[in-house]
């Protein structure tokens, strides 16, 4: 089973941040009663605008608590980094992580009570009860009906017959009755403009041709931000979101 919990965290600088030089995210957590619980430690160093010489580093440390399922098997858990982003606009850097977390599930076998054999004699005496007063109910019922047929039947025919006219006049009276991953990163900004990086985890089968078409750039843009010209499973990789550009 796995899960991802996504971080977002907007966090302000002493003076803006003209360009991100260094950065890193490394996490530290534990499980504690039935709970994930650490924090991100986001370090590096940043220059206050794109030509300064001088670097101020800076270190920030980002608390995080889960609250784990009851089938979570605690011996099986696992956790790590699984992507991260970030932006930079004046003096904030705000942070994106997906922190995914794997385990495997507990059967839970469901909790049936057991019963004694008073308890047992109490519930067939309480069956037998109902089981009478239905059957009384059915009865008084039935009285009910046979009470209805016999009115239904008792219905007067008066017949008067005028001899004088000579005409029959039948009389009848009817009487029926109803009832709900590991780092985030970097790069320089200019004034007011708003940039998105990406950092790639390498993985097996990794190559920069695949890596270039994944975030729409070329392999030399991948080697210029990076500084390199191979590829390190679980190496990190820079990569700015180009856009339409």
């Amino acid at each position: 089973m796995k899960k991802i919990i996504s971080y977002e965290k907007d966090i302000l600088f002493k003076t803006n941040i003209g360009e991100v030089c260094s950065i890193s995210l490394e996490h530290d957590f534990t499980v504690d009663d039935g709970f994930l619980k650490g924090e991100f430690i986001l370090e590096g160093d940043y220059k206050p605008n794109g030509l300064s010489l001088n670097r101020e580093s800076f270190n920030y440390h980002l608390p995080l608590e889960y609250e784990l399922e009851k089938n979570v098997d605690i011996g099986t858990l696992s956790y790590d980094i699984d992507n991260f982003e970030y932006t930079v606009e004046d003096d904030c850097l705000s942070v994106y992580i997906d922190f995914g977390i794997r385990y495997d599930e507990l059967k839970i076998e469901p909790n049936i009570p057991e019963i004694t054999e008073e308890e047992l004699n109490e519930d067939l005496s309480e069956e037998e009860e109902v089981s009478r007063n239905l059957e009384e109910d059915d009865s008084v019922e039935e009285e009910k009906k046979s009470l209805e047929n016999e009115k239904l039947e008792e219905v007067n025919f008066d017949i008067v017959l005028d001899d004088i006219s000579g005409d029959n006049t039948k009389k009848i009276d009817d009487r029926l009755e109803s009832e709900d991953e590991d780092m985030i990163l970097e790069s320089t900004l200019e004034t007011d403009e708003f940039i998105t990086y990406h950092v790639h985890i390498v993985r097996e089968g990794d190559t920069m041709e695949s890596i270039a078409a994944k975030y729409g750039c070329t392999i030399d843009l991948i080697k210029e931000y990076n500084n390199t010209e191979t590829l390190e499973i679980k190496s990190k990789l820079i990569i700015p979101d180009l856009g339409d550009e």
